[in-house]
């Protein structure tokens, strides 16, 4: 509730910029309330420009040849 509660407020009166690794359709799951996550998308795509990125994240390639996991050569 605190998420959305702080993009109601910023709604059209501030610019936000916000990451995720999860897919728009994804955010119903891990927010309490499927319309608080559908409440809170319309509010940040309305007038947005979204960019998605495709491909590993840099900090988990990087903490996985920490750990001796996958190497990936650049």
């Amino acid at each position: 509730q605190l998420l959305f509660r702080f993009v109601a407020a910023a709604y059209e009166r501030r610019s936000l910029g916000i990451a995720s690794h999860h897919s728009f359709e994804d955010w119903g799951r891990f927010l309490p309330e499927h319309t608080t996550a559908v409440s809170m998308l319309d509010r940040l795509l309305h007038h947005a420009t979204t960019v998605v990125t495709n491909g590993q994240s840099y900090r988990m390639r990087q903490a996985r040849q920490r750990r001796g996991g996958e190497h990936i050569s650049q």
